[in-house]
């Protein structure tokens, strides 16, 4: 008897991928390890493995933007193919984990090893996160341009830029510096900057007048004082501009940095984020993050259409990271990365990153995890179930 074609055909679900337009019942096909067919249907004895998610939605794997994994070097990560398989996370970028002096060792142990898609963001101080509790901008020293960039050069494949965080408690009394220097390093390697905010000692609009198209701002919404809202409540107008002249915005939920009434502010006033991610680390895992499904879900409840939301978490980020072709989407040959969820509509609690409330429908519950073309984990007991 000759093989069937398809390794793994998910049946009955209904296919939503915001780069199609598509939202309708759908079968998905994958062979080896790619999106092999989308069709109305596909017959059972066209693959080896048939798996019926009937009244389930099927989206492309999700793509976190901002999360923390480099396990063994700081205690601010987590175990990401632990995590991954129960979220319906396919791709990661680690935000600043490693530093010039210790990406080698990240991507050997970390990229190389795990099942996880990694990317990553290098670390203007050359020791990354390693020193946390510690501010690590505070010797400025440690930012050095050349390291920096040099790393970028040589891992292109992986690395797509220089991170910096501009908290008050990272950079101390260094000002503004440490964000110059990532971006002298981002301008010598031909990358892009992400840089973190949240109680800096500068106001936003100082932070902005420095970046450029393509740089990032990550924990947009946060909640911590200088963001993007003035104290009236309206969105800086600094901020609109920088959004026009190019700078992209990131969610970067966390443990301290998404507040629910900065993004209901800036919602309702037309501003949503580029990314939804969810700066997963192990001082959020359990809470008030959970993970990206929860983060996403958060801003349904906020009155996001769905596919919008799916896009911002799955096609958006991959076209910046731009490595590899139609990753964050479900077309024929793209990668055979795949989510899928029940969407919950009785209601339940969520919490932001400064403990206030909101009460809604659950959203998205994890329920199966499909990662380079074949079934992976067994989802576990959600935060929300």
């Amino acid at each position: 008897m000759a093989r069937p074609p398809y390794d793994l055909v998910l049946s009955g679900g209904t296919v939503l991928d915001p780069s199609q337009g598509i939202q309708e019942r759908r079968d998905l096909a994958l062979a080896d390890g790619r999106i092999a067919a989308v069709e109305r249907t596909i017959g059972a004895d066209q693959s080896l493995q048939v798996l019926d998610v009937s009244g389930l939605l099927v989206t492309p794997g999700l793509v976190d933007m901002h999360a923390h994994v480099y396990v063994g070097v700081c205690p601010l990560v987590v175990p990401i193919d632990e995590i991954a398989p129960a979220s319906g996370v396919t791709t990661v970028v680690s935000t600043g984990d490693a530093g010039a002096h210790t990406f080698g060792g990240f991507r050997k142990l970390i990229v190389n090893q795990v099942r996880t898609r990694v990317y990553a963001f290098v670390h203007i101080s050359t020791i990354g996160l390693t020193g946390w509790e510690v501010g690590e901008m505070r010797n400025i020293d440690y930012a050095d341009p050349d390291k920096a960039a040099r790393v970028v050069r040589e891992n292109r494949d992986i690395c797509l830029g220089v991170k910096v965080r501009q908290g008050r408690q990272m950079v101390g009394s260094n000002g503004l510096d440490p964000l110059r220097r990532a971006i002298e390093a981002a301008e010598m390697s031909g990358s892009s900057v992400m840089v973190h905010i949240g109680d800096a000692p500068e106001p936003l609009p100082q932070v902005l007048s420095l970046l450029r198209p393509g740089d990032i701002v990550t924990h947009c919404f946060t909640g911590q004082g200088k963001g993007i809202l003035a104290e009236d409540g309206s969105l800086l107008p600094e901020v609109r501009q920088a959004r026009a002249d190019g700078i992209l915005f990131d969610v970067g939920h966390g443990m301290g940095s998404f507040d629910f009434r900065v993004s209901e502010a800036a919602l309702a006033q037309g501003f949503p984020p580029d990314f939804i991610s969810s700066d997963l680390h192990s001082g959020c895992v359990n809470g008030p993050t959970f993970d990206l499904p929860t983060t996403i879900s958060k801003f349904l409840l906020l009155g996001m259409p769905l596919a919008e939301a799916i896009r911002l978490a799955t096609a958006a980020p991959a076209a910046i990271i731009d490595r590899e072709p139609l990753l964050g989407t479900l077309q024929v040959g793209a990668p055979g990365d795949v989510a899928v969820f029940a969407v919950a509509d009785d209601e339940t609690s969520f919490v932001d990153a400064m403990g206030q409330v909101r009460t809604g429908p659950r959203g998205l519950v994890p329920r199966h995890t499909v990662t380079r073309g074949r079934l992976w984990g067994r989802p576990y007991p959600h935060p929300y179930l």
